[in-house]
């Protein structure tokens, strides 16, 4: 095994491997980097496994327990140490701030060895020893406490080298968030920009992909769903910055301020206090010393009553983003502010209405009123000519789109989403000629778009999402600007080839839409990064090379990039199914199991394949699939000899559909040793009674057996399927587990098979009520889907 830690630059990994021998002897090389992109690299070329350091403390320590073998990592981790361990707390703030980060835990450890060795005998707990240490790295950061120099070290090294150095004020910004405040992109875009860090959305897009890529702002993904566009800054990078920002003189936050404060301050964060009640501003506190009159930035956590709003004479921020409590009063203090340019956040339930003053907000570029009960608008917002960023989300109250819009021809972002709108007025999209992203998402009303908005030549992003719109005309075509459309959970059916005109597209979002076919047109759409999916059935093989699909393994992808391989495909029919579980519908007929799906799918979850023969090499390659969860097998001719599934194999399947006039199959002890429900689906087939056994009491894990046929099946005119439905059931009575057997179709009804039990649950339905019985609702919903997707493939 080869080791090589942190590389920087591709170039550098080429240099390496050029050293290193090629062959097969099984050696291992394992690298480590902080760039995504390199890592991105390795995996494209080189079909390089990646493993993403988890950020969470709670869950690395269950990681790392399961490796180690010991219940309690961080005590372990103590004793190595030869430190006080009783007492230890694995929950203490300071280890959560290490989270996932092994260097930081070992850091920290080191710090905790280190004052432990100071303090000597006046240290009876190591629970003690973290409280010192915490207050250090509270007080003083990491760059000041004993210990963390290595890790100091690093981060500084990721600091300097960024490539920009207004990537290092935006990273700075970061860190005024609260710790554990997850920050979601376009806000903090938006941030940048109204701060004049940057001067356009475009470079403020490409500033936050190159911190994201160098691991600076890690993306938040939560284990019970998928929360796209969440990052949070790691504590340790936070209280890393936060030092940084002192040095500098950048940001002054609330909680660092001396007793004593001189300094003039113009970008000023106050930070939570939840030791204040009243949130007001004391007379005897630090932030009474503070010169209000120089601030140009106030960004307030908590309460808003913490600002003296009637001392900002020079301000031009102001971001009341995390504030619920404001009222009427408060937004009337706030038409004072004559210089200020942005607004963020006037949100709560007890503001009704947006004062006439606000007239006198000249130079507002920037308004979010967010989760009031206003109504409307006044009229004199029309007066407010600077104004290009109007967000009115989240107002419940507001049952039309205020009609004094359509005088602020300047306007470029408008936001109504989560409102109680029904339509868009083409009078007011007609007279937003500047427009660059609508969005009117979570308007369930809402069922139709004004034509006018096809005409709206700059526009980049469009939401949609969570509306009762029908259609996407072929018009979007006009829209060659756009990058981002959401269709999610709309009532559209299909998608216009117009769409593969949108050469500008990065994004398309169809979760939970009702499309389900992607049209080929969409394959020239070369900057589309992003196509979200989940909630197709199936979708076509070619759209992998599309873009990066959420959800879809990344192997899959690249395997698009090789000519070879997509050459030999060109001739099958493939849908890729997405459920849990990545799968492959091969529509096309095969003569038996194909190589390729070794070669090139075998980490595929579920299966579907017609076949003509399945002879011992084709069972070999689907016995070899690790991951294989679903088979669905269907014979387009039956066998002449019974086909017989030996033991070994099959670690994960679970389930398996075998489809075909008169199933030949016979299970060997230890076949399938994880298989729980067995689906066997006949077709009409006359010949001769067959009572061979199936062997089904060799599936040790079985708990169902699922027979499906039509009505003239099971009949005397079919005594060869009436035999094999017999012997499958004496079968399943006799097995060791309690099987559910049901047959659907002209007998539909669950038999307990069960050998301490004489009862028989037996129900005579109509033949076309049920296709899977009355015992799984879920695999009803499932197998009906599978159904529809063979008779399209």
């Amino acid at each position: 095994m080869v080791i090589i830690d942190d590389i920087w630059h591709g170039g550098e990994w080429e240099t390496i491997r050029r050293s290193l021998p090629l062959n097969t002897l099984g050696s291992r090389i394992v690298t480590t980097t902080r760039i995504n992109a390199i890592a991105e690299k390795w995996r494209d070329d080189f079909d390089a496994l990646i493993y993403k350091m988890d950020t969470e403390w709670d869950y690395v320590r269950e990681i790392w327990a399961y490796i180690i073998g010991e219940e309690d990592v961080a005590a372990g981790m103590v004793a190595k140490f030869d430190m006080v361990a009783a007492d230890f707390d694995c929950d203490h703030p300071v280890v959560h701030m290490c989270g996932g980060m092994p260097l930081a835990l070992v850091c920290m450890f080191s710090a905790l060895a280190k004052e432990q060795e100071q303090q000597g005998l006046h240290v009876k707990k190591a629970s003690d020893v973290q409280d010192r240490i915490w207050e250090k790295v509270k007080r003083n950061g990491i760059q000041n406490t004993p210990g963390f120099e290595p890790l100091v070290e690093s981060l500084q090294l990721g600091y300097i080298h960024l490539p920009h150095h207004m990537l290092k004020t935006c990273l700075l910004y970061c860190c005024i968030y609260p710790e554990g405040r997850e920050i979601e992109r376009g806000h903090l875009m938006r941030r940048w920009t109204a701060e004049r860090f940057v001067c356009k959305e475009e470079i403020a897009k490409g500033y936050f992909e190159e911190l994201v890529n160098r691991g600076l702002i890690p993306f938040v993904k939560k284990r019970y769903s998928e929360n796209y566009g969440k990052y949070r800054v790691h504590p340790v990078m936070r209280n890393f910055l936060r030092c940084k920002l002192r040095e500098d003189n950048f940001i002054t936050c609330s909680s660092d301020i001396p007793a004593s404060y001189a300094c003039r301050i113009r970008l000023l964060c106050i930070d939570e206090d939840p030791m204040s009640d009243s949130g007001s501003v004391t007379d005897d506190g630090p932030m009474s010393e503070i010169d209000w009159s120089h601030i140009r930035s106030l960004v307030v956590f908590g309460s808003a009553r913490r600002a003296r709003l009637g001392q900002l004479k020079c301000l031009r921020v102001l971001d009341l983003q995390f504030n619920e409590g404001l009222e009427n009063d408060d937004l009337k203090d706030m038409c004072g502010l004559f210089r200020v340019r942005h607004l963020f956040g006037l949100r709560g339930r007890f503001i009704s209405e947006i004062p006439p003053e606000i007239r006198g907000l000249q130079h507002l570029e920037t308004l979010e009123v967010r989760g009031t009960r206003i109504t409307g608008l006044p009229v004199e917002i029309g007066k407010l000519q600077h104004l290009k960023n109007l967000d009115l989300k989240q107002n419940e109250y507001l049952k039309e789109v205020p009609r004094v819009i359509r005088d602020l021809q300047h306007l470029e972002n408008l936001s109504l989403n989560t409102t109680g709108i029904t339509e868009l007025p083409r009078e007011i999209i007609t007279r937003l000629p500047q427009l660059r992203s609508l969005d009117v998402s979570r308007n369930p009303k809402i069922t139709e778009l004004p034509s006018e908005i096809w005409n709206l030549q700059h526009l980049r992003t469009l939401n949609l999402g969570n509306t009762q719109i029908t259609q996407l005309p072929r018009e979007v075509a006009n829209l060659q600007n756009l990058e981002t459309l959401n269709l999610n959970r709309t009532r559209i059916r299909k998608l216009p080839r117009e769409i593969g005109k949108l050469q500008h597209l990065e994004s398309l979002n169809l979760y939970l839409s009702l499309v389900r076919k992607i049209p080929m047109e969409m394959e020239g759409l070369n900057k589309l990064k992003s196509l979200v999916t989940d909630g197709f059935n199936a979708l076509p093989w070619e759209a992998a090379k599309l873009s990066r699909l959420l959800g879809l393994p990344e192997g899959l992808c690249q395997i698009w990039k090789n000519s070879d391989v997509v050459s030999s495909l060109a001739g099958e029919i493939l849908h890729l199914k997405f459920t849990q579980l990545l799968g492959l519908t091969i529509g096309t007929k095969q003569m038996r199991i194909p190589r390729w799906i070794k070669d090139h799918f075998s980490d595929l979850g579920t299966l579907d394949i017609r076949v003509c023969k399945l002879e011992e090499d084709g069972l070999k390659i689907l016995r070899e699939m690790p991951n294989l969860q679903i088979l669905d097998l269907y014979f387009e001719v039956v066998p002449r000899e019974p086909v017989a599934i030996r033991g070994g194999g099959f670690p994960r399947l679970m389930r398996l559909t075998i489809d075909s006039r008169v199933p030949r199959v016979f299970f060997q002890e230890g076949a399938m040793p994880m298989l729980e429900w067995l689906v066997i689906v006949f077709q009409f087939y006359a010949g001769p009674p067959n009572r061979d056994p199936v062997g089904i009491n060799h599936l040790t894990e079985l708990s169902i057996v699922q027979i499906r046929c039509e009505k003239e099946c099971y009949s005397a005119d079919a005594p060869c399927i009436s035999a094999t439905i017999d012997v499958l059931r004496e079968e399943a009575w006799e097995h060791r587990n309690d099987v559910l057997f049901s047959v659907t179709g002209y007998r539909s009804g669950t038999y307990a098979a069960n050998k301490n039990s004489a009862d028989i649950l037996e129900e005579v339905n109509d033949a076309c009520s049920s296709e899977t019985g009355e015992f799984e609702r879920g695999g009803e919903q499932q197998q009906g889907e599978m159904e529809e997707e063979r008779s399209q493939a």
